[in-house]
């Protein structure tokens, strides 16, 4: 499974957890080692009022091409309504998620807004590109080593991007060390991820990555986006709890998300 949610995290199909503020139109994950492409997802990402979100998503599959916008879905040019299944692919809207299923053993799921996971079949295991990684099964490997090379989060990310034909769209900047950074941050998140919602949760998925990148939310988001960014990651983490096949509790509160 690869994920991407909140305030530009990214979880490679490798487990790898990356921050990459892009604001452009990048390869999310393509099967770029065969012959004949089966599948090519591109997503695009805006700052909205105070908060990101995933505005477009290109996917090309089966041979046609799927434009999603949080108010549309066009085939081919066409506008469609849901359900609908055309050549071995079905577009629906399942609970809130806008919800893609190929034949060829792919499921792709949005929420309209800042989160989006694509799971593939394991025949796909060493034949992918983009923001996922090459889903090879060793987290690291070839994602953020090229030879000998070490790559940033933002280098690799830039190394997916797909401009328009006439556009020109700038790479982010690096983001700076962060100062108002605390231990007080970590144990707030810690006593979210760890409490009673999640028991199920915490055998299951690594709690200590989604500790480290909710941190990280409230260190880099400005006091104004910090639930936003926070409870994304905790949304985020609720949803690859069950995906893993956990049992989340309700962990919004009326204090809380």
């Amino acid at each position: 499974v690869c994920s991407t949610w909140g305030n530009f995290h990214f979880k490679t199909f490798d487990g790898d957890i990356f921050y990459f503020p892009g604001v452009c139109n990048y390869i999310f994950a393509s099967n770029c080692k065969s012959s004949y492409e089966d599948f090519n997802i591109q997503i695009r990402r805006a700052m909205v009022e105070n908060a990101t979100v995933i505005t477009h998503v290109i996917m090309k599959l089966e041979g046609v091409v799927i434009e999603l916008t949080p108010n549309s879905v066009l085939l081919d040019n066409k506008l469609v309504q849901m359900p609908y299944s055309h050549m071995g692919v079905l577009i629906e809207r399942s609970n809130n998620y806008l919800k893609v299923s190929a034949k060829l053993g792919l499921t792709f799921l949005w929420n309209g807004q800042d989160a989006l996971l694509v799971e593939l079949d394991k025949k796909y295991a060493n034949q992918t590109c983009g923001l996922c990684g090459d889903f090879n099964g060793i987290p690291v490997s070839n994602e953020f080593i090229s030879g000998k090379t070490k790559l940033t989060p933002i280098q690799f990310g830039n190394m997916q991007k797909m401009d328009g034909p006439t556009e020109q769209c700038d790479d982010p900047i690096p983001p700076t060390s962060l100062m108002n950074c605390s231990r007080e941050f970590a144990s707030i998140c810690e006593t979210v991820l760890t409490s009673k919602a999640f028991t199920s949760c915490n055998m299951l998925v690594n709690v200590q990555d989604y500790i480290e990148t909710c941190t990280q939310d409230l260190c880099h988001c400005d006091s104004s986006m910090a639930d936003f960014c926070m409870c994304n990651t905790f949304a985020e983490y609720s949803r690859q709890c069950a995906h893993a096949g956990g049992q989340p509790l309700n962990w919004r509160t009326s204090d809380l998300c």
